[in-house]
C-alpha cells in the first residue's frame, strides 16, 4: 500500500477524543471554510475564507459495481494461532511474495509486542522488544488506524510501539501517562533488531508510522507538554539510516494522519481548536529541507482522512454527518494535492449516511484513488483517474447489516499498480467478514465470505501487497486467537 497507510479502524474514546483529528461534527449548521491556499498559521496571519458548497446531491439510482468471474484470485484456507492470554490485534503487512506479517499485543495486561508470519518464519512468534523487561509494558498506540507496521519494496519491515515506563502494575491507561516512542527493523523472515530505537518520550498519543518503497520513514505523534499540545516527528532518509532527533512540527495542535511518497516527501494532517472551531492544516517535510509552515485546508470542522501516493499526489477526505432527523444524512468532499504541493479546489462527493469506520480511501502509484462510504445499508465506492477526475460511483455491497461489535466496519486497500481489496463486516448468524477483489483494469470479483460461522469476529486488519497478494487477519471478541486468510493473484 502506498506510504503504508494501514487500515484498522479501532479507536478508544477517552479524555483526548476532542483532540483527535478524525472527528465527526454533530451539527445541523453549515460552515465557512478557508481557501486552503494560505501557508500561514491562522492565529498569526488572517486567512481569507469562503463557503464550501457541501449541499447534498439529489438522490439517484446507483448501479452495482461491474462483476467478473475472476480466475486470477485464489483464497487460501484459514490458519489459526491460539494465544495463551487475551491479545489485541494491531496491524498486518504483505510482502512481494505474499508472506503476511501480523503484529499484535500478546497480552492486554502486560502488553508484550509480538509478530508472526504466514507462512511461518523461524522463531515465530517473535518479540521485537527482546526479552520482557519488568520495568516496561509494551503497547501499540491505541489511537489512529494501525499505522504500526511498515514495509519497503525489499521486504524490510519497521515496527512502531509505545513503551510505558510505569511497568506492568500501571494498567492500560494510555490517555495521560508517560511513553517512549520505540522503533525496530527486520528483514522479512529474519529477526528484529536487537536494539530498538527510542525517538520520543513524554505524554504521547496518536503515534503513526509511514514507510516508502526505499525504506525512508516518518513517525509522528501528539504530546502534552504541560497545558500545551504539540506535534512532534522523527524522520529516516532510507532503510537502515539513523532516525533524526525529535523534531517539533507544530505548537498548539493535535496530530492526524501521515503519509510519505517515493521521493521521501512527507505530508501530515494537523488540527487546531476543538468542536465547532476545529481547523485542519497540512504540514509538508522534504528529505533535506525539514518541515514547512502548515497550510490551512478548506472544510472548517469537518473530519479528515488522508492518502499519499508514490508519485507525491495526496487526497484528503472531509465529511460531516447531520443528525437532525431519524435518518442521518451527510456531506463529503475531497481535496487533492499535486506532486508539486499545489492544492486543487475541493470536489463535492455524493451524499452519505455514514462514514466508513476504518480505511475509507487509498491511492495507487499513479495517483488513482478509491473511496468508500455508506448510504444506508449499501457500501458505495468511487474511483478517480490519475488526474483527479472522478468516475461514477457504484454499489459494492448492498443490504449490509453492520455489526457494531466489529471494529472496523469496512476498510479498503489499493496497491501500487492499482489492484484493490475491500473488506466489510456483516451480522450474519455471528459477525462475519466479506471481501471483494479488483485487479487493475478488470471488474470486481463476486463477494467472498472470509470468516467461518463458528468464529465470532471482534477486530480485523488487512493489507494488499505490491504484486496483488493480500492478507486478512482477525481476532474473535475474546482475543484468544489470531486467524489469517491469504489471497493470491494467479494470472
Amino acid at each position: 500500500m502506498e506510504a503504508r497507510k494501514a487500515r484498522k479502524g479501532r479507536r478508544r474514546v477517552g479524555a483526548l477524543c476532542c483532540l483527535v483529528l478524525l472527528q465527526v461534527a454533530c451539527t445541523t449548521k453549515g460552515s465557512s471554510d478557508s481557501s486552503g491556499a494560505r501557508p500561514a498559521d491562522a492565529a498569526a496571519t488572517p486567512t481569507a475564507t469562503r463557503t464550501i458548497d457541501v449541499r447534498e446531491e439529489e438522490d439517484t439510482d446507483s448501479e452495482s459495481c461491474p462483476t467478473e468471474s475472476l480466475r486470477s484470485w485464489a483464497v487460501t484456507s484459514i490458519k489459526t494461532r491460539r494465544l495463551r492470554a487475551r491479545g489485541d490485534l494491531a496491524d498486518v503487512a504483505v510482502g512481494l511474495t505474499g508472506t503476511a506479517t501480523i503484529a499484535w499485543t500478546a497480552s492486554v495486561d502486560s502488553g508484550e509486542v509480538r509478530t508472526l508470519d504466514d507462512p511461518a518464519a523461524p522463531g515465530d512468534p517473535q518479540s521485537p522488544a527482546g526479552p520482557p523487561d519488568p520495568q516496561h509494558r509494551e503497547l501499540f498506540d491505541a489511537f489512529g488506524k494501525d499505522e504500526a507496521l511498515g514495509m519497503d519494496a525489499t521486504g524490510v519491515q519497521t515496527l512502531m510501539w509505545l513503551s510505558d515506563e510505569r511497568g506492568p502494575s500501571g494498567g492500560p491507561s494510555p490517555f495521560n501517562e508517560y511513553f517512549d516512542v520505540v522503533l525496530a527493523d527486520r528483514n522479512q523472515a529474519g529477526g528484529w533488531s536487537s536494539s530498538p530505537t527510542v525517538v520520543g518520550t513524554g505524554h504521547v498519543w496518536n503515534a503513526r508510522l509511514a514507510v516508502n518503497s526505499s525504506g525512508a520513514a516518518v513517525v509522528t505523534w501528539g504530546q502534552s507538554d504541560g497545558p500545551r499540545l504539540n506535534v512532534y516527528a522523527s524522520y529516516r532518509e532510507a532503510a537502515g539510516a539513523d532516525w533524526t532527533q525529535t523534531e517539533l512540527v507544530a505548537k498548539d495542535a493535535s496530530s492526524g494522519e501521515v503519509g510519505i511518497d517515493d521521493a521521501g516527501r512527507v505530508l501530515l494532517l494537523l488540527a487546531r481548536g476543538n468542536n465547532k472551531r476545529t481547523r485542519t492544516y497540512a504540514a509538508r517535510r522534504t528529505p533535506t529541507g525539514g518541515w514547512e509552515v502548515p497550510r490551512r485546508l478548506a472544510g472548517g470542522d469537518l473530519g479528515g482522512d488522508l492518502t499519499v501516493g508514490a508519485n507525491g499526489s495526496a487526497v484528503v477526505l472531509r465529511s460531516r454527518i447531520f443528525y437532525g432527523s431519524d435518518s442521518p444524512r451527510g456531506s463529503q468532499f475531497t481535496l487533492r494535492m499535486t506532486p508539486s504541493g499545489r492544492w486543487q479546489p475541493p470536489v463535492r462527493q455524493p451524499a452519505l449516511t455514514d462514514a466508513v469506520v476504518g480505511r475509507s480511501l487509498d491511492m495507487d502509484a499513479k495517483g488513482r484513488v478509491l473511496l468508500a462510504w455508506w448510504v444506508g445499508p449499501d457500501l458505495m465506492v468511487r474511483r478517480s483517474r490519475p488526474n483527479g477526475v472522478w468516475r461514477r460511483p457504484c454499489v459494492l455491497a448492498a443490504g449490509v447489516e453492520r455489526p457494531y461489535s466489529v471494529d472496523p466496519d469496512a476498510q479498503l486497500a489499493v496497491n501500487r499498480r492499482g489492484d484493490a481489496l475491500v473488506i466489510w463486516a456483516n451480522k450474519g448468524q455471528v459477525p462475519e467478514l466479506w471481501a471483494r477483489y479488483k485487479p487493475h483494469g478488470q471488474g470486481w470479483s463476486s463477494p467472498v465470505k472470509v470468516t467461518r460461522t463458528s468464529s465470532p469476529l471482534g477486530s480485523y486488519a488487512a493489507d494488499l501487497g505490491a504484486e496483488g497478494h493480500g492478507a486478512i487477519t482477525w481476532m474473535p471478541r475474546n482475543g484468544r486467537e489470531i486467524h489469517v486468510v491469504r489471497t493470491s493473484p494467479t494470472r
